[in-house]
């Protein structure tokens, strides 16, 4: 799993939004939505349900944050 991939996820799981989470990194927010794509489509889940005040943690996303967290700290 992509390290890069990891970090980009955990930003957007913190701001709660892949627009402040992509301002953040100092990325464009469709470069971030398609790696968010990328990777829940690497692992088979969707980690984000979407809400109008932004994205929220799927069970499957709860349980990949925390992983996520250990990785990206290293």
């Amino acid at each position: 799993m992509d390290s890069n991939l990891l970090k980009i996820f955990v930003e957007v799981a913190n701001e709660k939004s892949i627009s402040k989470a992509a301002n953040n990194l100092g990325f464009a927010q469709s470069n971030v939505t398609s790696r968010i794509k990328q990777l829940e489509s690497s692992i088979d889940n969707i980690l984000f349900h979407r809400v109008p005040s932004g994205v929220i943690l799927t069970k499957e996303g709860e349980k990949l944050y925390s992983y996520a967290l250990d990785i990206v700290k290293r």
